[in-house]
């Protein structure tokens, strides 16, 4: 341990800079080969090599001239974050304070000398760290050249440069520098404490790029790819020095990345089409899921903002990846022409390509890159081949690839474009969570990827292009009112106003009332006390009536022929509309949350899926190496585990207790059982020895395997939380739902209750609502919508509540139902999902918030609060509400 630096080890690193799982992987695995091997220069390379193998097989060669050892991370995992993370623990914890970062093009240069410098940049990758005095100092360019490096204020030096820079003998960086007394290159290669960081490192196998690397003798190398591959011929070999492998898989069913979904058309035969027709249909189909996107990111834009945290519209586009520059060409005239969607692209589509010269490429290259601003018109680029590394965007949700090669590596390649987050985390919305890929004449290659483990698709990750022909609708939620008697309204404002009755001024008052409810609900919505209306907000309300109305062709005129009796009853009228708006609502307390104590994550008991444990007992000459101190005796007290000597069950578990969500004494005896699952499962194979023989080898995955599968039984609480109640909001957020087919609440509905609005509800505090369920969520709304005993209910909006799970998860409850004298947070589930770990993590802080909510609405005046959690078949159509609540009532 650092003496200067006591408190950096990796997990704190990994805890300050917000590491991802991968990445922490990573360092500890740097840590444990550096504090294993005695870094210098002209060390035995042999004897590392040894030491790294023994600790990971996958390394069997450095295939460098000192010792290089290569991370293999997804696409979008992180990989400059964790370049970060490796400097940080390097310089605290060993004293090395020279660095040299390499790209392999300009554009990764670029990017890589922002997120390393800039820390006003959101991606500078240290920040959170308090360990440097002064900023690392980069030097790059022909910073060399104009300042001795050893004048530099900080003692951190971080070098980065291209390839292209030094990888030939009449680079300036190999010439005579007065400053230096020697080329910026030798002063490199002396440097006792040189470690090389490699980015996309595959790039640098190529003879004089390596030689390049060698001839500057590094203590180090650390190489990053995603793709551990180097082309020999017509074959494409695998990297030797590989210590840690994170696929693209992984990251996508870890949730770091977007989704891919295969776009297909149902019983086509694909090869009885032309080139043209199939590129056709595949366009017109990329574009059906592009606008269906398009809609969707709007939708969830509107539904997540509220007034304290607004949430941006993210503008997508599509990729389309031709085969050549002519091929692109008759691309760009197709979707630029009428039969193209009536030419509604014409302008918003770029094509890029090599072939490309003067200020066409100027102008295109200027609007790719600036592709993720929601006011570049650009919605469909065109490309030859693929778009360059280091190219990326966060809003590519489409990618149409037309006559490219079938390999699986290249649809990888191909949809890791389009795999970052354009929330920087998953949102739990499908459609804003995914990517898609049309893969219309691919779609049984992409099939049998599926059922392989280690494919990007998944089997059900598949959409029908024809689902998609059927445009779905927007609407967005009403307030309910009470409109029993509108001849009576109509009567009272002609005798309020003055003016004749008519069939346009029917229309006009009609329509003013309609405006007057619009604005005084935007204007309650916009209101930090919304409850009481001042005259000066009244006239605010009027001001915004009145300039909507004399915009409007047909009742203008009308309207400012009668302005002063028609402003007076628009004021009269304002007091009334506010106060019924108002009462419709359901007021929500509004709590802050501090974090005042650590994460505890509490796990579910379960049995261990042994299917995955397939090791095999290995020869036991080579098991001797392995062995454990067999003078090593410890008892553990708790849950009946008794180690004496050599016991292959303490092997795991000392594995198992390095995790840092796993506190033994909490889980000792969870831990017991699926150890003990795991160890006999192996012993009625192969016998005890055979046992001890696997535990000793793989014990290492052993571990990961059963710890993999406790984090999917488990869920994160803080007992520390501190909440309190700000204030009340009094009005609720409406919604825009998507839609194909409306219908009345009680009324029957054929297929996808997804894509269902209900409407006609009377006691909703809106009259349209969607639901996920018909067994539960359908029929509850239906039960309360005609209960005498309720008041208001509400399908609240996914900001409605500040209560989060699970490290930061939003939870969106079911429902909200106002009685006469209380207010009952609701959550429905099927009788399945009752035990699961984020379903109890939601209940808990569910009982929570209305716990907290409660306390400060009694000493408020306002009603308390309680928490409901019904199983889906308890709920039935002669239910009533009371009973309901009497029956599942949490508190």
């Amino acid at each position: 341990m650092s003496e200067r630096f006591p408190l950096y080890t990796t997990n704190y690193i990994g805890g300050v800079m917000s590491l991802r799982k991968p990445q922490i992987a990573s360092l500890k695995i740097l840590e444990e080969i550096v504090t294993s091997v005695n870094l210098r220069k002209g060390m035995n390379l042999r004897a590392a090599l040894g030491s790294v193998h023994a600790m990971y097989p996958t390394c069997s060669d450095f295939e460098r001239e000192f010792m290089s050892i290569t991370f293999v991370l997804a696409t979008g995992v992180g990989k400059t974050r964790l370049m970060g993370a490796f400097i940080a623990y390097l310089y605290t914890q060993h004293n090395i304070k020279n660095f040299f970062v390499v790209a392999p093009n300009t554009t990764i240069y670029n990017k890589l000398k922002r997120d390393l410098s800039d820390n006003n940049n959101p991606k500078y990758v240290f920040r959170g760290l308090g360990c440097f005095p002064v900023l690392p100092q980069i030097i790059a360019d022909d910073d060399y050249r104009d300042k001795a490096i050893s004048l530099y204020d900080s003692e951190i030096h971080i070098f980065i440069y291209n390839i292209d820079k030094f990888n030939k003998e009449g680079a300036n960086m190999r010439k005579v520098n007065e400053l230096l007394g020697d080329s910026f290159y030798q002063y490199l290669s002396n440097l006792p404490d040189l470690v090389l960081i490699m980015d996309e490192s595959h790039h640098y196998r190529a003879e004089k790029g390596a030689q390049a690397l060698n001839d500057l003798h590094p203590l180090l190398g650390l190489e990053l790819t995603a793709t551990p591959l180097v082309t020999a011929g017509t074959k494409q070999v695998p990297f030797k020095n590989v210590v840690y492998e994170y696929p693209l898989s992984k990251a996508i069913e870890d949730g770091y990345t977007r989704t891919p979904f295969a776009v297909t058309r149902s019983d086509i035969d694909f090869y009885n089409f032309g080139d043209e027709q199939l590129d056709k249909m595949m366009l017109l189909d990329g574009i059906a899921c592009h606008e269906r996107t398009k809609g969707e990111l709007e939708v969830y834009a509107t539904n997540h903002s509220t007034p304290e945290k607004p949430v941006r519209t993210v503008k997508p586009f599509m990729l389309v990846v031709c085969k050549d520059t002519d091929h692109a060409a008759w691309v760009e005239n197709f979707i630029k022409s009428d039969e193209f969607r009536n030419g509604a692209y014409r302008n918003k589509t770029i094509t890029v390509h090599s072939r490309q010269k003067g200020a066409e490429t100027e102008a295109n290259t200027r609007l790719l890159l600036d592709v993720e601003n929601p006011s570049n018109p650009v919605e469909i680029v065109i490309h030859v081949n693929m778009l360059k590394e280091g190219w990326d965007v966060n809003n590519l949700y489409t990618i149409v690839p037309l006559r490219t090669a079938a390999s699986k590596i290249l649809r990888e390649q191909m949809v890791g474009r389009g795999l970052r987050l354009p929330y920087g985390e998953r949102t739990g919305d499908r459609d804003v969570d995914a990517v898609m890929l049309t893969a219309h004449d691919k779609f049984q290659d992409i099939l049998a990827e599926a059922q392989k483990g280690d494919s990007i698709f998944k089997a059900g990750n598949v959409i029908k292009a024809e689902d998609l022909d059927e445009p779905e609708e927007i609407a967005y939620t009403q307030l309910t009112f009470d409109d029993d008697k509108p001849e009576q309204e109509l009567q009272r404002a002609y005798e309020q106003t003055g003016v004749a009755e008519s069939k346009e001024n029917n229309i006009l008052l009609q329509t003013a009332k309609g405006y007057l409810q619009e604005k005084t609900e935007e204007y309650i919505s916009a209101s930090p006390d919304p409850v009481a209306p001042t005259q000066q907000d009244k006239q605010k309300i009027v001001q915004a009536v009145k300039e909507k109305i004399e915009k409007d062709q047909d009742f203008g005129i009308i309207f400012r022929n009668n302005e002063n009796p028609f402003l007076v009853w628009l004021e009269e009228e304002t007091e009334q509309v506010y106060k019924s708006i108002i009462e419709k609502y359901i007021p929500i307390p509004r709590i802050r949350v501090t974090d005042a104590g650590a994460e505890e994550y509490v796990f579910v008991d379960f049995d261990l899926n042994l299917s995955e444990f397939t090791h095999v007992p290995i020869k036991n000459e080579l098991l001797i190496q392995n062995l454990e101190d067999m003078s090593y005796r410890r008892r553990i007290k708790g849950a009946a585990i008794d180690f004496e000597g050599y016991n292959p069950k303490k092997v795991i578990l000392s594995e198992l207790r390095k995790e840092p969500e796993i506190d033994y004494e909490r889980c000792s005896t969870l831990l017991f059982k699926l150890i003990t699952q795991a160890c006999d499962h192996y012993k009625s194979t192969y016998g005890t020895n055979g046992m001890q023989n696997i535990v000793m080898m793989y014990r290492r995955d052993l571990a990961n395997k059963i710890y993999t599968q406790m984090m999917k039984h488990f869920y994160c609480e803080n007992g520390f939380l501190q909440e309190e109640v700000m204030d009340v909001r009094c009005n609720n957020f409406r919604q825009s739902l998507r839609f194909k087919q409306r219908v009345g609440l009680y009324d029957d509905f054929e297929g996808d209750i997804h894509s269902v609005l209900f409407e006609g509800i009377r006691k909703g505090v809106f009259t349209e609502a969607k639901f996920d369920s018909k067994e539960g969520e359908l029929t509850l709304a239906r039960v309360m919508d005609r209960d005498e005993d309720v008041l208001k209910w509400l399908r609240p909006a996914p900001n409605e509540f500040n209560i989060t799970y699970n490290r930061g998860k939003r939870y969106e409850p079911d429902f909200v139902v106002e009685t006469t004298d209380c207010c009952y947070l609701i959550e429905v589930k099927a009788e399945k999902d009752m035990a699961d770990p984020d379903v109890i993590a939601k209940k808990n802080r569910g009982i929570q918030y209305c716990e907290v909510a409660t306390r400060w609405c009694r000493a408020n005046g306002y009603k308390p609060w309680k928490y409901l959690f019904i199983p889906s078949k308890q709920v039935m159509a002669n239910s009533s509400f009371a009973r309901l609540a009497e029956q599942f009532q949490e508190q």
